[in-house]
């Protein structure tokens, strides 16, 4: 029982991979290159919700990949894909636009910027967690939008406030997993495989 909970308590420990800015080997031009092709597919993902629902939902949750990558490259153009995907998403499904912009975008750039400096699981899974949380509350009691369904009221009570939470933490857990893990399978992927050599740790 001590060995498991010592795992635990090391799992949280731990750091995800830290990002070397400083010796990123990417041309301007390529840069915005990247980012306009990752606001495209973020933008695809987001709206996805609207035009399949039912599997779209899971397609929509993959947002957050594309706009963490552009953050990756640099915070600038990580905050510049955010809002290129909310003009494309102006024009594609607007429906999408408040969703977007509240959780899987705001969501992606918060996991990307964690990713700057060597911080704790626990930290970022924190930091991620408290900012899908605002985004959710925002949304559900500003907006009046049930993002996460009928079954969670979008009048003001405290059990909506426990829920939300709850699911804030675990989602913005698994986004973190799933982002540093496809970070790790892209740099053993990339043909040119000397791109990522010493930027990632």
């Amino acid at each position: 029982m001590k060995r498991v909970k010592s795992k635990a308590v090391q799992y949280w420990r731990y750091t995800f991979l830290r990002i070397k800015h400083d010796r990123m080997e990417l041309s301007p031009t390529t840069k915005l290159i990247l980012t306009a092709v990752l606001s495209s597919f973020a933008a695809i993902f987001q709206s996805a919700g609207g035009y399949v629902p039912g599997i779209g939902f899971f397609v929509s949750a993959m947002t957050t990949l594309p706009i963490f990558f552009a953050a990756i490259v640099s915070v600038r153009h990580g905050f510049l894909s955010y809002f290129v995907t909310i003009l494309l998403l102006l024009f594609i499904q607007p429906s999408e636009l408040i969703i977007f912009s509240f959780t899987t975008g705001i969501l992606g750039l918060v996991l990307g910027v964690s990713f700057y400096k060597p911080k704790t699981r626990f930290l970022v899974v924190f930091l991620a967690g408290a900012t899908l949380f605002i985004g959710i509350i925002a949304i559900l009691f500003i907006f009046r939008f049930p993002v996460l369904g009928s079954g969670v009221s979008t009048s003001f009570h405290f059990r909506p406030l426990l829920l939300v939470a709850i699911f804030s933490i675990l989602y913005a857990w698994m986004a973190a997993e799933a982002c540093s893990f496809a970070l790790k399978r892209l740099a053993h992927i990339l043909p040119d495989k000397n791109l990522l050599k010493g930027w990632i740790e």
